[in-house]
């Protein structure tokens, strides 16, 4: 089922524009929920924790790994709410 917000919406802030779900995401959780986590991945990756951080990929602090996402430049370009909308899906190509 998915979420709505407070005006009956669908709730996308958490959608990944790639499709995925934020809240199921390693770093999410780690930034959010589980400080040990967040050290242990920033050492397995070899960044800071503060480099590692990711607040979803639509907040103002994405992770690492979103800086260079052509799916997110996709989204933004034809206004999606996430790729899996677009005709040319750079995931699929």
């Amino acid at each position: 089922m998915q979420k709505k917000n407070h005006s009956g919406e669908l709730d996308t802030r958490l959608a990944r524009v790639c499709g995925l779900y934020c809240g199921a995401c390693r770093f999410f959780i780690a930034t959010t929920e589980d400080p040990a986590r967040l050290k242990k991945l920033a050492a397995q990756y070899q960044l800071s924790e503060e480099a590692i951080k990711c607040y979803g990929c639509r907040a103002a602090k994405g992770g690492f790994y979103c800086q260079k996402c052509k799916m997110s430049v996709c989204v933004a370009e034809k206004e999606l709410i996430s790729v899996m909308n677009a005709e040319s899906n750079p995931a699929r190509t």
